[in-house]
């Protein structure tokens, strides 16, 4: 019976080839898109799940109550104490080095930076799954001096892994660095991002909050109780109150809150779900599609069913008939998918990966047999059960008697079916329009600092860009005709500033738990930055007070408009020439002269809240050096080279990493950036998805009106006026999936812009240019078949008649 029922089929397909063949590519589109999405969302929520005691293992999230703002960093002061917290077993600490070191080493003559070097405690593989090449790893993180290099570090600085027991000097101090251990690359789906390793031990008396701590907690611990241990003896340190630590699980961190401080971008939930509907989305459309096309070919199978009742066949033997066919349909569109989602590995991978912002390995096919299997049969049971019970039912008299006619229930299926495809089209437009004008608006937000024609160059040497004695760098630059001003910063404005600072006091008055965040800065930092002025100067050559010295404990400040409020001044004028005591870093009791006030300064994304920035000339404490530049001209490679050139040669930096601020500007807002393109693929292929539904449909509709569109011919109809009866029931269809997907869209959108902090406004013309588009598609659609049925020869029709 079975054989008998996929031959039945075969026969069918192979009479009905428009049919099957509009079936199997809308099914294939939409499988080829869900295994996809199904391969980037294993990615994704697969990161750090292979970690050494993953289920117990937190990170500790630092609060900040006055602020409002979260940061990962934490105090190593700290670590013996929480080591003995009730339900901790184990603690760990990583510390990125060049907050305190310069990690420039020379070999050969050469100077080279360490890619990111980390500070770690010695129990490292008892939180992160590392494979050791050779060496002795737990020698090199106990030792002073020693380092352990990752495969692909090796690689870069000696061409090879075979370098245990070579040494490397610090360029800064001449120190010699033996290398202890080589160990494999960390995997591509871990937060964690280091390419060597050096001993904690000379950091743990550190001041500040400075590293990245982890806890493995007891198998029964209460989580919160843990937390609020921690909180206690870290506030009792620190002498606070109202602030506290939470645990964030280690296998929620890359699809969890993203912070400044993280090792690398982490992840999006958000997109991670959004992706996977909107691929269910594609299926539930390209079901759809089979749904309406089987029950609009229903009416050429009537006499096929009536014989078969006739003949002995019951309603069972006839839905398991239909199913059949359904699954086998499904069955080949997924053989087919499968095809696609292979040549997408093999020719599109680089731009499915570009698409996603991941190196996604498309392998291991096996791994999905089963869930192909299941979707096959789930997809063909769900798209073919109703045709298959439809069909069934045909009252057997009518049908052989040639009164048959298609039932309202099915039509009405049929029209409600359309009626959704047309609305999710209109609703993932709407999306895509909206989703465009949140980012233009984030990417042209007021951040009060100027983004063209700003280079910025990373990892630049301390001692060199703060010493007042030696300021030769900058003027070397500003001999290049391309470069207009230079100043040093120990923060980057696209990276919210961690670093803060307390006011002691404000003109002789006592200020307490006044914090503000901190940038510390040279001459013509307004300038160089693009800052907005409103009362006062920049720092300036002209007063080289300005600049800290370290003896009188004295800098000048620029402070930003809203610290006026906070300090007690009147206006911006009025604040000039006053003074602040402050303690920031190594520094305490700093007087500080405010020479300037400036519009408040945007770090970072406009997705987090921050402090306000307060700058001061010649006293860095935040970590992270750099020159930012500004050019005469467009940056061109030209330009980078000659600063590159220039830098390189006087400053001993090999190589010269140069970033522009508008890149690094809209990589903060990479996330929304992927998800536009994902959605824009995702509505294009919903659009395609919706017109080959439409024209199956026009197809089979102009078949069965091809007998009374002959006779409105013959008594002198038009040819418009035909094309126009063909096309009125899409439209009307088009219009009830209009006022389903205006509330719809304006719901969801509304729920996602909620998220920010600065938001768009909803457009009623994206709404109206949503709705003329997919009205523009489905009419052009319809009108092509309608126009070819309009110009059939009455004759070649009503012959038989």
């Amino acid at each position: 019976m079975i054989i008998s029922y996929l031959k039945m089929a075969f026969r069918s397909f192979g009479k009905h080839k428009l049919h099957t063949t509009l079936n199997i590519l809308g099914l294939s589109i939409g499988l080829a898109a869900s295994i996809l999405v199904a391969l980037y969302a294993i990615h994704e929520s697969g990161y750090d799940h292979f970690q050494p005691n993953a289920n117990n293992t937190y990170r500790m999230v630092f609060h900040d109550n006055q602020s409002g703002n979260e940061y990962l960093l934490s105090t190593p002061k700290a670590y013996d104490k929480i080591k003995k917290t009730s339900g901790v077993e184990a603690v760990f600490y990583l510390l990125k080095t060049k907050m305190f070191t310069d990690d420039k080493i020379k070999l050969e003559e050469q100077y080279h930076q360490l890619s990111a070097n980390y500070a770690v405690t010695d129990n490292i593989r008892d939180f992160i799954a590392l494979n050791v090449i050779s060496g002795d790893l737990k020698q090199s993180l106990t030792q002073p001096n020693y380092i352990a290099l990752s495969h692909s570090e090796a690689l870069k600085l000696f061409g090879d892994i075979n370098v245990v027991g070579q040494t490397l000097l610090r360029a800064k101090t001449n120190k010699r660095l033996t290398i202890g251990a080589v160990f494999e690359d960390l995997s591509a789906n871990s937060h964690f991002q280091f390419s060597s390793l050096t001993s904690f031990a000379p950091y743990k008396n550190v001041r500040g909050n400075v590293v990245h701590a982890y806890v493995r907690a007891s198998e029964n611990a209460d989580v919160s109780n843990v937390a609020s241990s921690i909180t206690k003896l870290i506030a009792d340190i620190w002498q606070w109150r109202d602030n506290y630590y939470y645990l964030q699980p280690l296998k929620s961190i890359h699809l969890g809150a993203n912070f400044n401080n993280d090792m690398k971008p982490g992840g999006s939930e958000k997109t991670v779900t959004i992706s996977i509907m909107l691929s269910l989305l594609l299926l539930l459309i390209s079901c759809f599609n089979y749904i309406n096309m089987s029950i609009a070919q229903a009416g050429a199978r009537a006499k096929e069913v009536g014989v078969r009742k006739v003949l002995g066949a019951n309603k069972l033997q006839l839905i398991l008939q239909f199913l059949a066919e359904s699954i086998i349909v499904v069955l080949f569109a997924t053989l087919f998918a499968t095809l696609i989602a292979c040549a997408l590995v093999e020719v599109f991978l680089p731009s499915f990966n570009q698409l996603v912002g991941r190196e996604i390995l498309m392998n291991g096919w096996l791994q999905f047999l089963l869930p192909i299997s299941i979707g096959v049969l789930f997809i063909g049971i769900l798209s073919g059960l109703y045709p298959a019970l439809f069909i069934a039912s045909f009252n057997v008299k009518r049908v052989l008697s040639g009164d048959f006619k298609r039932g309202k229930t099915a039509t009405r299926v049929r029209k409600s079916l359309m009626v959704c495809q047309c609305a999710l089209s209109i609703s993932l437009i709407i999306a895509v329009l909206s989703l465009s004008q949140q980012l233009n608006l984030l990417n042209n937000l007021p951040v009060n600092y100027q983004k063209s024609q700003r280079l910025v160059i990373t990892d630049a040497p301390s001692n060199k860009l703060y010493d007042i004695n030696d300021l030769s760098i900058y003027q070397s630059l500003l001999n290049l005709p391309s470069v207009s001003v230079v100043t040093p910063s120990d923060f980057y404005l696209t990276d919210s500033s961690n670093a803060g600072f307390f006011i002691d006091s404000i003109a002789g008055v006592e200020s307490s738990n006044t914090s503000m965040a901190y940038g510390g800065v040279g001459f013509d930092a307004v300038a160089a930055l693009g800052l907005e002025l409103i009362a006062g100067r920049d720092f300036s050559t002209q007063y080289q007070s300005d600049w800290y010295n370290r003896e009188a404990l004295t800098a000048s400040i620029i402070i930003p408009e809203s610290s006026l409020k906070l300090t007690g001044y009147a206006t911006a004028d009025e604040a000039i020439g006053k003074t602040w005591i402050f303690s920031a870093g190594p520094a305490a009791k700093v007087s500080g002269k405010i020479v300037g006030v400036i519009k408040d300064v945007k770090v970072g994304s406009v997705r987090h809240t921050g402090a306000p920035l307060v700058f001061v000339c010649g006293l860095p404490i935040g970590g992270v050096y750099s020159l930012v530049i500004k050019t005469n001209e467009p940056i061109t490679f030209e330009v980078k080279a000659d600063i590159a050139n220039l830098v390189g040669e006087k400053l001993n930096m090999s190589p010269v990493e140069i970033q522009t601020v508008s890149a690094n500007y809209a990589k903060l807002y990479f996330e929304e950036s992927r998800l536009v393109s994902m959605v824009t693929v995702f509505c294009y292929l919903a659009i395609f998805l919706t017109c080959i539904g439409m024209f199956g449909l026009a197809v089979f509709s102009a078949q069965l009106s091809s007998k009374e569109v002959a006779i409105r011919k013959v008594i002198g109809a038009s040819s418009i006026s035909i094309i126009t009866l063909l096309s009125k029931e899409s439209l009307a269809l088009v219009i009830f999936g209009i006022v389903i997907a205006f509330p719809l869209s304006y719901f969801l959108i509304d729920s996602w812009l909620n998220n920010f902090n600065v938001r768009i406004t909803q457009s009623a013309l994206v709404y109206v240019v949503a709705s003329l588009a997919v009205m523009a598609v489905t009419q052009l659609t319809i009108f092509m078949v309608a126009y070819r049925t309009a110009n059939i020869r009455p004759a070649s029709v009503l012959r038989s008649e």
